[in-house]
């Protein structure tokens, strides 16, 4: 089930990237822990790559058009745009599972 990966890799994107800057980066720079970005910094770089594979993926699938593989991209380069992304994706893919 590619759409659901696809969702799931979103949250997952989402997730580890606010780890990274809402806890990680703080904890490296007030506090001196730089093993918390030695961490997340690396397993955010893994769940881009994979979200970034499975976007292609579905794009070459015809899952998503280029401009929504576009906007998945874009929205996985910000804060919380990886939440917007998976609910984007749950509505887009609902509808097309209904036939609508």
């Amino acid at each position: 089930m590619p759409g659901r990966t696809l969702r799931m890799l979103a949250l997952a994107e989402a997730a580890t990237l606010l780890a990274l800057v809402a806890i990680a980066v703080p904890l490296k720079h007030y506090g001196g822990v730089g093993e918390a970005t030695r961490v997340l910094g690396p397993l955010h770089g893994l769940v881009f790559l994979a979200f970034c594979w499975a976007i292609v993926r579905s794009w070459s699938e015809g899952l998503v058009a280029g401009s929504d593989a576009a906007r998945l991209f874009i929205g996985a380069c910000l804060p919380f745009g990886g939440i917007v992304n998976e609910r984007w994706l749950r509505a887009k893919l609902s509808v097309r599972s209904n036939g609508v």
